[in-house]
């Protein structure tokens, strides 16, 4: 995209510009107070910017480069086999997430944790070619919109249709809404099954007495299921996807794409995608990237309105 990558100098603070290339002259100003430690430069190729990650790892905090941990992210995330421009679409998804969870907890003890609750964080990708060719070539970039870091969000697979960051969790942002996803139709998780017993289903809500019934009652604009209601004989409980998902487990649940039946003394879900379904699908920007989309191209499409950005030089 002929965006201009400069590296953070050396001040007193750590100083971050964003150009965005619809507004070359424009230059939104963050401050940010990091520890500037002696500069490091992953296989003589990634050079680091000086900017420092402070990472929460089995109990002990970390500090990692910027791009160092991107490159680790990239390992913990995907494989390293796939298209190299769906892992420069990661790249640039894990350096804005990154990028905006450092902002908001500059003054905490850690910035991110290494786990999926964050972004998950793997070492040992010095070894790997692809993921550190990936953090080299969008070097610095992340995405805008407004002028700002835009909130970033992706999953394993959207199951065909992806979900509105404002269903989900109840904040709205207009390049994160319900789209379809027809690049996500045809990966390993397009299609799962989770059956429970009864008594496994009630243990796992918390709830005593004998299932009369199980039923989505409310749905989003992506069809996922908002509302579940499950009747015992006394008392009709509702419960969120969110909250069932998580009750359940989030591995075994995979998403809140499905139906819900009950059968011989059983529930059965049957489902779509993996993950919350917000912004990019990881599976399908491979799948994209096989069909000859770019990078750029495929951030357009799963956050619509942004623009990528640099961060540069104060100078």
């Amino acid at each position: 995209m002929g965006l201009q990558k400069n590296k953070i100098d050396y001040l007193p603070k750590a100083v971050l510009f964003f150009n965005t290339p619809m507004r070359k002259s424009l230059k939104i100003l963050f401050v940010l107070v990091f520890a500037l430690l002696p500069i490091f430069t992953l296989t003589n190729r990634l050079s680091a910017q000086g900017i420092w990650v402070k990472l929460l790892s089995h109990g002990v905090v970390n500090q990692v480069e910027l791009e160092e941990y991107v490159c680790g992210v990239l390992a913990g995330e995907i494989s390293p086999s796939w298209p190299l421009e769906a892992l420069k679409a990661m790249a640039v998804c894990a350096r804005t997430f990154a990028a905006n969870k450092v902002m908001t907890n500059f003054n905490n003890y850690y910035h991110l944790t290494s786990e999926v609750s964050d972004q998950v964080y793997r070492a040992g990708f010095l070894r790997n070619e692809s993921f550190t060719r990936a953090v080299t070539e969008t070097q610095g970039e992340v995405l805008t919109y407004d002028e700002n870091l835009a909130q970033v969000n992706y999953c394993a697979s959207s199951g065909g249709y992806t979900a509105s960051s404002a269903s989900v969790w109840g904040r709205d942002f207009p390049y994160l809404k319900a789209l379809a996803d027809p690049y996500s139709t045809e990966d390993p998780y397009n299609s799962w099954t989770l059956n429970l017993s009864f008594a496994d289903f009630l243990r796992a809500l918390n709830l005593y007495g004998t299932l009369k019934n199980v039923e989505i009652s409310k749905r989003d604009e992506s069809n996922r299921a908002q509302e579940v209601t499950i009747s015992l004989p006394d008392k009709d409980y509702k419960k969120s996807g969110k909250t069932l998902r998580d009750s359940l487990g989030n591995n075994r649940l995979c998403s809140t794409l499905f139906e819900v039946r009950m059968e011989d003394g059983r529930v059965v879900f049957t489902g779509h995608g993996w993950g919350h379904g917000v912004g990019l699908s990881q599976w399908g920007a491979k799948k994209m990237a096989e069909q000859g989309y770019t990078y750029d191209q495929i951030l357009k499409f799963y956050f619509p309105g942004t623009i990528m950005g640099d961060i540069v030089s104060a100078q």
